[in-house]
C-alpha cells in the first residue's frame, strides 16, 4: 500500500510492501528520510532535485516522487531492462506494469522481481532469497547495511520496520 508524504516542490511516495530495504534513501537524504521521525519521510527538508535524485536510486520502486514545482517528472527509459542479481532478485527498469496478486495493476519506473519464488509478495521480491540461500548467476550489488538492513544474509520482517505500517 503506497503512503503519500506531500511537499511544497515535490510529493513523495512509499510502498512498504515493495521495499528490498536497500537503504538509499537513508544514505543519500538523511534529513529527508529518517526512521525514528514520524512521518518518517518530510520531502521539505531536502532540496527537490537532490530527493528526486535519491528516489531514483530506489532499486525496487518503492520510493517515487511527483515534481510539484513544474520541473520534469522521472524520465523513464524507453526500453525496458531486466537484470539478474547475483543470488538475489530481477532488477527490472523502465516502464514496467506489474499486476499484482490482488489483480491490482500499478505502472513503476523500476522493480524488483522474486526469481527464488519463495517471496510473500509475489511478484516482488521480499528478501526470502536470502532465508532460503538462494543461489543464481547474475550481476554483483553492492548492499549497503542501515538501519533498515541490519545483516546482509538474513531478511527484514515487515513488522521489524521501525517506520512501522501507518
Amino acid at each position: 500500500m503506497r503512503k503519500v508524504y506531500r511537499g511544497r516542490d515535490i510529493e513523495v511516495s512509499f510502498d512498504l510492501d515493495i521495499c528490498i530495504h536497500v537503504g538509499e534513501c537513508l544514505r543519500g537524504e538523511p534529513n529527508v528520510f529518517k526512521l525514528t521521525r514520524r512521518p518518517w519521510a518530510l520531502p521539505d527538508a531536502g532540496e527537490a532535485e537532490a530527493v528526486a535524485r535519491v528516489i531514483e536510486l530506489c532499486p525496487s520502486g518503492a520510493l517515487q516522487y511527483r515534481r510539484l514545482d513544474g520541473k520534469p517528472q522521472e524520465k523513464r527509459a524507453e526500453t525496458t531492462t531486466v537484470t539478474p542479481i547475483r543470488d538475489g532478485p530481477l532488477l527490472v527498469a523502465g516502464t514496467i506494469e506489474v499486476t499484482r496478486e490482488d489483480g491490482t495493476v500499478e505502472t513503476l519506473p523500476r522493480a524488483t522481481l522474486c526469481r527464488c519464488g519463495m517471496s510473500e509478495h509475489k511478484p516482488f521480491c521480499d528478501n526470502m532469497h536470502l532465508k532460503t540461500g538462494f543461489r543464481a548467476p547474475g550481476v554483483k550489488y553492492k548492499i549497503h547495511l542501515s538501519p533498515v538492513r541490519l545483516e546482509l544474509d538474513k531478511p527484514m520482517a515487515k513488522v521489524d520496520d521501525p517506520r512501522g505500517r501507518s
